[in-house]
């Protein structure tokens, strides 16, 4: 197996159990399994992947519980994590300086939301987080955030600012909860930070709306009808560059699919001029599985004219 590990006993109660040390040779897409030698994996020791430049995503198994400092530090080309609430202990710089990871997808069976934190804590680059919990899938876009340190010498003192939304978001996030109606009401904070941020966020809480208000939901659903054309080629580049990527593709078709209320009809998000625009970008990327996706959606896509921005919240 090229999978390095030792067996270690708990200090604990004295039960044996896999600790996984490395990797021997180049992989890609990394799944760490449950069991190996007849006993638990539990955790990811120090620097156990620290600096490879090959791991794209990762998967964790339930069983894992601690994840060890610096366990996938500097790991340049990470975009992916999976894993599970179970972790007991989350050590410094597990994921610090992995400057192109954009999402970890957690599954929470024991309301344990501490995981989430430890990750935004150890991260200031924007994170998204697809959440599996009892009252449904979210998806949450958490902002960057960067700390400006300013030295006023004739005062002797350092002064201390954060510059971006991404702090504010993250105290969202409980130990045990996430409070959805905080997080919705910085959404005018995330537009200040760029459109991209912005539509990301709106996105996510359109298509999995857990507990999501009818007065937040009419904001995030205006403010992608006021910026449908740049949100469409957006997710069309993205899905071109994460090698059309299916998760990229079933979020598109659910946004050219979605209906809002406006007054008393059910308008859609994207226009036809909408629509045009993103054939021909597909077409320019080559990107041939996409084209007929898009144009048998056309027709069920193209009944709403376009709606005049609204600006107000």
């Amino acid at each position: 197996m090229p999978l390095l590990y030792e067996i270690n006993e708990h200090k604990k109660d004295g039960h044996k159990f896999a600790q996984i040390t490395g990797f021997e040779g180049r992989i890609a897409d990394l799944k760490v399994p449950e069991i190996i030698e007849g006993y638990p994996v539990e955790a990811i020791g120090n620097h156990a992947f620290s600096g490879r430049d090959d791991l794209v995503t990762v998967t964790l198994p339930e069983t894992v519980k601690t994840l060890y400092g610096f366990s996938f530090h500097n790991c340049k080309n990470l975009r992916k994590i999976s894993l599970f609430d179970s972790l007991d202990d989350y050590y410094d710089g597990v994921c610090r300086q992995c400057d192109n990871l954009e999402e970890v997808d957690i599954t929470i069976e024991k309301n344990w939301y501490e995981v989430i934190r430890n990750f935004l804590a150890d991260n200031d680059k924007t994170l998204r987080f697809v959440i599996h919990a009892e009252n449904g899938t979210s998806c949450l876009t958490f902002p960057e955030y960067v700390y400006d340190f300013n030295e006023n010498t004739m005062a002797r003192t350092i002064q201390f600012s954060i510059a971006g939304s991404g702090y504010a978001f993250r105290e969202c996030v409980d130990r045990r909860k996430i409070d959805y109606r905080q997080y919705d009401g910085l959404f005018e904070k995330a537009i200040v930070d760029g459109s991209e941020i912005a539509g990301d966020i709106a996105i996510g809480r359109l298509l999995y709306p857990v507990d999501l208000s009818g007065e937040h939901c009419h904001i995030y659903e205006r403010y992608v009808r006021n910026n449908s054309r740049n949100i469409l080629e957006g997710l069309i580049r993205e899905y071109h560059e994460q090698n059309e990527n299916q998760e990229i593709l079933d979020n598109l078709k659910k946004l050219l699919e979605y209906r809002c209320d406006i007054g008393k009809l059910k308008m859609r998000l994207f226009t036809q001029e909408d629509i045009d625009a993103g054939i021909k970008l597909a077409s320019e990327l080559k990107l041939n599985f996409l084209i007929p996706v898009m144009m048998n959606l056309t027709s069920k896509s193209a009944d709403s004219p376009k709606i005049a921005p609204i600006f107000e919240f």
